[in-house]
């Protein structure tokens, strides 16, 4: 593990991408781990020369850095041979220096899957997370044009720059994607549970780690949404449909009101939306307008969406409490305002303490 970080930070320093934090690690790890030491240096020093000219360098724009390891390789080899008829006493650097050779030319077989195919810089993927902590929402603009807002206690990851065939990120807990389109391009985000596969449209994701489903809504367009870990086996999901994940036992399907397609695997639900409700009046999207909108979910699961809202932490000390149900909205109400907007419906008592809520009977 640690020659393929070595490989990694000493392109990035011979391109001059490293980052001072890049390059105190790399100087930890030659410490650590001396032989690679003299090769780095042998290679920077072949890096500044200048390369003397070749008649195909310019239809090869890698053939600079190829022409260098070679160079060094060569290097390599002399020194090599001359400790070698250095007479008695040398014998143990000779097998040193042979064994650091063999190191040095693993790293060189190995430092060419950093080359850029576009120039003969090595270039390392640089990965961007975001991170939206609770109470707080972050809207991102995508490096393809692709605009993300990210709800409270949700985290992103994507490269700086996206390849010319495909477009991925990673996302957890929950965000609103409008992609830009790029039909060469697919874009893919990857989640605990599912994978969604897209060209261009407008659809949300939510995947908590704490939740016990994952869910997938889409606005406008089409999506291809399959397990993570089985790409083969996906469905298709139209406008103002909601695919959701369970990570429970199958027998929770029957309590989702739903009907499951023979085409869809066994624990994805298909859940057709109102499609005459506006995206700000949607229980899954009216978050990106900073609105609460609950439709019939039960108090427990209602309390996640307002921990992280509130960034507070809510504890039922009754459990005929925590399956109440409430169908409410809320725009700028402060959580005493909605807790006591929700009692006037259902029966219950609540204590405030600092950023810690308990709920009663």
């Amino acid at each position: 593990m640690h020659k393929e970080r070595i490989i990694q930070l000493i392109t990035r320093k011979l391109s001059g991408e490293a980052s001072p934090e890049e390059i105190e690690e790399l100087d930890a790890l030659l410490k650590e781990y001396p032989e690679n030491a003299y090769f780095l240096s042998l290679l920077a020093e072949y890096w500044e020369a200048p390369v003397p000219a070749m008649a195909d360098e310019d239809a090869d724009p890698e053939m600079r850095f190829r022409h260098i390891l070679d160079a060094a390789a060569k290097e390599t080899q002399g020194e090599a041979a001359l400790e070698a008829v250095a007479g008695p006493g040398h014998g143990p650097v000779y097998i040193r220096l042979l064994a650091a050779a063999a190191v040095f030319a693993g790293l060189v077989c190995c430092a060419w899957l950093y080359i850029s195919r576009s120039g003969s810089h090595p270039v390392v993927p640089e990965l961007i997370e975001t991170v939206a902590k609770p109470g707080a929402k972050s809207r991102i603009l995508l490096p393809d044009g692709s605009v993300v807002w990210l709800n409270s206690g949700s985290r992103i990851s994507y490269p700086a720059s996206f390849t010319d065939s495909l477009r991925e990120v990673e996302l957890e807990g929950e965000a609103y994607f409008n992609v830009a389109k790029s039909a060469e391009r697919p874009f893919i985000v990857h989640t605990r549970d599912i994978n969604i596969r897209v060209l261009g449209t407008v659809f949300n994701v939510k995947c908590y780690p704490e939740d016990n489903k994952t869910e997938a809504t889409l606005i406008s367009g089409l999506v291809q949404v399959s397990k993570a870990g089985n790409s083969q086996q996906g469905i298709l999901l139209h406008p103002h449909e909601k695919v959701v994940v369970n990570r429970v036992s199958d027998d929770v399907q029957a309590s989702i009101g739903a009907s499951v397609p023979s085409s869809v695997p066994n624990d994805m639900i298909i859940k057709h939306l109102k499609e005459n409700a506006a995206d700000t009046a949607m229980v899954e999207t009216a978050w990106v307008y900073n609105k609460l909108v609950f439709d019939g979910e039960d108090f427990r699961e209602i309390a996640a969406e307002m921990e992280r809202w509130y960034n507070i932490k809510i504890l039922f000390h009754d459990e005929t409490v925590a399956r109440y149900r409430f169908h409410a909205k809320f725009e700028s109400e402060g959580i005493t305002e909605v807790l006591s907007a929700l009692r006037i419906s259902q029966p219950f008592t609540f204590k405030i303490n600092n950023n810690e809520v308990n709920i009663y009977k």
